[in-house]
């Protein structure tokens, strides 16, 4: 090796750096190296999930925490869930253009560098330098002095006082080569070049001694933390210590990409074979055969939760991230997938069977295939234990098979009582329960299944048995649980007090508390007295449960048909206790290392727990072991608040959000950043003021509001992982909307001014109203005082006349004396009429909702009315609504005339004509009738008083009345009346 030595490898400057970060960050851990790359959990992401193209040339952490994504056909920000077209100074446009290579600098600043050979540093959302390279940009370094260095098609630069100079001496890199530059712990620089490997310490240039002849053209380089220099070459992957190089066996090449995660695990990608892991000696691999998307790697980046990300030429961005939940299948050495049952040996080692899979025995992480009553293709094992000497029994629906240490024997064979085994156990006696699919259980004393000492429950289904740590033992039906007792005298005792539901399994936690798993998702806890069934009310998802086990690391897992539950074990004795009401359960399915969610029953034991923590679990796809102590204890992710869309306009979340006037469609959308696990989070809003309580959106980004009233809000975001708290640390977001016109202050109060003149308005027309209805009474009092006045006072007063005229020619001219009675009696009958007249009057007023003639051919139908007279009303001329009082004296006359007609002519027919002229109306009442001779008849003393009242009525309006008649020739009354004295109403 060059110059100078293993004096490059001090690393404590770079492990306080990292320490540092780190120590910002929530408790995670690396990728597990014990585990098999085909434990961990792979997501790809491509073109059709957002990615801008599937080429991923680089990725780096933003200064806010998301993860950068650079591809050849643009830049985009990733939360874990959605990529973001990103361009943090818009026009220049690096969401669609070629990136080569990122870096963000400790003060903040973001530094990009494009294929077109541009390198941008941005800052506070404004480009701060921008440099023109003179060709690709292939790599990007910050050194510890904060200057940049970039390795670019014209040879390697570095910022100097805000400029780019050409460090001297190194080249351009090969083709293939892009993670070609790295530092050490004394601030030395390491660059891949054309010419060699080169490291650069005090602006002097060394070139490290390197035999490409036997090792193959360098191509990317990394500095571990404890020295130890990595070469990536067109050959395989070369090791650096001191003056020594060596040659790791198992990776070929050619290498591009080389990676140390936090936990000394070398990562290394090839161009054309995959992903390596370099653990000490030993090299695992993962390529397309096992389901890598492109065996082309472009770039290794390890994020701050630990998760490792791969960009690839062609498959596009890959995570592999470490779950609680650790897979255990065909590519770990089982036999088939199908498993069944886990069962713990007196040695403390765990068997697991599986149906055609084979039977298994798990010793130092490793399954170590074991006999099996028949070839392993033909055995189910449906029921399994292992005996005080450590030999396994397997029962399924061809018998109960035990091993004595050589060869199987079958106890049941067909016809035996108890050949459909479902379960079995031995207890601490070392008796062997027996229980069956058809006929109940089964004790053997004496363990060897030849002679039952006694059976319970004949005919009855069992599906588990278990011994608790008092040496009970209990059992599952489909009707519920029980205890048996083998004293002297065997039974079964069910349990009180739990529903009807098929019982999978019985089991103890740690703290001794036995509980059962149903069918129908519930769980029992089978304490003493009075048992508690807890179900979806106390926030189980209510899907059937198989089995329960305490992992002793503070969690109780449950198998379900949706995947395995975590509850906290201190969450459980809060709700025993009364004082919890609801249960955080977080559910585990293939997004946290299932590679099924599908667990079962149909076998016993369907699950163990692990002697050094955990719990086993049998699924459809191998068997899967849940680990609370690979969760961390990680606070709950922090909600943040991206962007709002209004009107179709993008408004970054950066500032208040104002709205303008109007209604407006508003959608916020907001996230938070936990990559291994975004697709868990779970998240709540609330716009104060409108939403009353918070509002639960699941995995939903964004909230959308339709319409929102005017006033000031705050938007409020918190998330939580499943089955954790929720954040105490809240996102907001201050909206205003602003008001329209009329929902302003000043509208307001104008609205109140004008509803109070309004309102003043109203109550002067109704005074005026009610003034108006006072002298309507008043003038109708008035006109019935003259009606009163003019026809019956007077007639009143002509009748007393008479009667004393009467009186006196009694005393003076008896002989006399009649004709002044009957001349009386005329006129009490006429004025008889006139009171009926003004009675009608005062009880239907036809001239209140009819026109002047439709009223008289009222009045005329009414006299008419029992008799063969035809009557008709005609008018000439434009009728006019002429004055109430005009009207009614007209209607009068008319009445008067016709009345007189009837009564004393005896016609046929009586016409009535209204005349409307210019300054006066004429009414004319023609009949048939006898006629007479008018001078006659004329006069008060000869008792016809009708014509002298219409006269008098004509005359009150300045009119005059004339009649006309003839004996045999009928009779003819006119009225002409002047209306300009009588006034229109307009």
């Amino acid at each position: 090796m060059g110059a100078g030595g293993g004096a490059y490898f001090n690393m404590k400057w770079g492990m306080r750096c990292l320490a540092m970060m780190w120590s910002l960050l929530p408790l995670a851990l690396a990728l597990d190296p014990a585990r098999a790359i085909s434990q961990y959990h792979k997501r790809n992401w491509q073109v059709q999930d957002g990615l801008p193209r599937n080429y991923v040339m680089c990725v780096e952490p933003s200064a806010d925490g998301y993860l950068l994504v650079g591809t050849d056909e643009g830049l985009a920000r990733f939360d874990g869930v959605r990529f973001v077209p990103y361009d943090p100074q818009p026009g220049v446009g690096l969401a669609r253009r070629w990136i080569g290579a990122l870096i963000s600098a400790r003060n903040g600043s973001l530094w990009v560098g494009t294929f077109d050979g541009w390198i941008y540093e941005y800052r506070g959302g404004q480009v701060q330098t921008k440099f023109n390279a003179g060709g690709t940009v292939f790599a990007l370094l910050e050194d510890r002095d904060g200057r940049i260095w970039a390795s670019t098609r014209t040879g390697v630069i570095r910022s100097e006082a805000g400029q780019f100079r050409a460090v001297s001496g190194l080249t351009r890199p090969p083709e293939t080569a892009w993670n070609v530059l790295t530092q050490d712990s004394e601030g030395g620089v390491w660059a891949v070049t054309l010419d060699g490997l080169f490291r650069v310490r005090n602006n002097t240039v060394s070139p490290v001694a390197f035999d490409t002849r036997t090792s193959g053209e360098p191509l990317a380089v990394e500095v571990d933390r404890a020295g130890m220099v990595w070469v990536g070459t067109a050959r395989g992957l070369i090791r650096i210590n001191g003056n020594s190089s060596t040659a790791v066996a198992g990776v070929p090449g050619p290498v591009v990409s080389i990676l140390q995660d936090r936990d000394g695990v070398i990562w290394v990608g090839s161009w054309g074979q995959g992903v390596f892991r370099v653990v000490g000696d030993r090299v695992d691999s993962w390529s397309a055969r096992e389901g890598l998307p492109d065996d082309f790697i472009r770039t290794l980046h390890e994020d701050g939760e630990g998760n490792l990300w791969i960009g690839t030429r062609g498959g596009g961005l890959v995570r592999c991230k470490d779950t609680p939940i650790v897979p255990y299948g065909l590519s770990e050495g089982l036999g088939g997938n199908y498993a069944t049952t886990v069962a713990k040996a007196p040695d403390g080692h765990l068997w697991f069977g599986t149906w055609r899979g084979g039977l298994y025995r798990l010793a130092e992480n490793r399954f170590e295939p074991q006999p099996t009553p028949v070839p392993a293709l033909y055995c189910s094992v449906r029921a399994l234990a292992i005996d005080p000497a450590g030999h396994p029994w397997i029962g399924n629906w061809e018998g109960l098979f035990g091993f004595d240490g050589q060869r199987y024997v079958n106890y049941a064979p067909a016809g035996s009582p108890y050949h459909l085994v479902s379960a079995m156990l031995f207890d601490r006696r070392g008796r062997l329960w027996l229980a069956t699919s058809n006929n109940g259980v089964y004790l053997f004393p004496r363990g060897d299944a030849t002679r039952p000492l006694a059976s319970f429950l004949p005919g009855i289904e069992i599906l588990s048995l278990f011994e608790d740590s008092l040496g009970r033992i209990w059992y599952g039906t489909p009707k519920g649980p029980g205890v048996l007792s083998d004293g002297p005298a065997p039974g079964a005792t069910p349990v009180a007090g739990v529903p009807v539901e098929g019982v999978s399994a019985i089991t103890e936690d740690g703290q001794g508390r036995i509980w059962a798993t149903s069918l129908g998702g519930s769980l029992y806890h089978l304490a003493p007295g009075v048992p508690l069934v807890i179900g979806t009310q106390q926030g189980l998802p209510g899907s059937p449960l198989y089995r329960l086990l305490d992992d002793g690391a503070g969690g109780l897992w449950a198998s379900s048909a949706k995947g395995i539950l975590r509850i906290e074990s201190a969450q459980m004795g809060q709700l025993l206790a009364g004082r919890r009401k609801h249960l955080e359960v977080a559910l585990f399915d293939q997004d946290d290392g299932m590679r099924t969610p599908e667990c079962h029953h149909v076998s016993q034991p369907a699950g163990w727990a692990d002697p050094h923590g955990g719990a086993w679990f049998p699924t459809t796809r191998g068997f899967v072991l849940a680990l609370s102590r690979r969760m961390g204890r990680t606070p709950p992710p922090q909600a943040r608040i991206e962007e709002s869309i209004w009107d179709g306009h993008v408004v970054p979340a950066d500032g208040p959000l104002r709205l303008d006037a109007g209604t407006h469609p508003l959608e916020i959308h907001f996230t938070a950043l936990r990559f291994a696990w975004a697709e868990k989070i779970r998240f709540r809003y609330r716009l104060e003021g409108v939403d009353p309580e918070w509002i639960e959106s699941g995995q939903l980004r964004s909230a959308r509001y339709g319409r929102i009233p005017p006033g000031n809000y705050r938007f409020l975001v918190q998330a939580r992982m499943p089955g954790g708290e929720w954040s105490t640390q809240t996102a907001e977001l201050a909206v205003q909307q602003a008001p329209r016109f009329f929902q302003t202050g000043w509208f307001t109060a104008l609205l109140f001014l004008f509803s109070l003149g309004v309102a003043s308005a109203l109550y002067r027309w109704r005074i005026h109203i009610i003034r108006g209805r006072y002298s309507a009474v008043l003038a109708e009092r008035n006109r019935i005082a003259r009606e009163w006045h003019d026809t019956l006072l007077a007639g009143f007063a002509a009748i007393a006349w008479q009667l004393e005229e009467t009186l006196s020619r009694l005393k003076e001219m008896p002989a006399q004396a009649e004709s002044t009675v009957e001349l009386a009696l005329k006129m009490v009958q006429h004025y008889r009429a006139e009171a009926r007249s003004v009675i009608w009057d005062l009880r239907e007023s036809r001239l209140d909702s009819e026109t002047l003639a439709s009223a008289v051919n009222g009045v005329l139908e009414q006299i008419a009315r029992g008799s063969a007279l035809a009557v008709s009303v005609q008018t000439q001329g434009v009728p006019v609504k002429l004055k109430d009082e005009l009207e009614r004296n007209v209607l009068r006359i008319c009445q008067e005339a016709v009345s007189n007609a009837k009564r004393h002519g005896r016609p046929q027919r009586i016409t009535v004509e209204l005349a409307y002229r210019p300054q006066e109306i004429q009414v004319r009442v023609e009949d048939d009738g006898a006629g007479f001779v008018p001078n006659e008849v004329m006069g008060l003393s000869r008792g016809h008083f009708g014509l002298a009242v219409m006269a008098e009525r004509a005359e009150r309006f300045g009119g005059r009345l004339k009649l006309t008649s003839e004996p045999g020739k009928g009779t003819i009354v006119e009225a002409v009346i002047p209306t300009t004295t009588a006034g229109t109403l307009k």
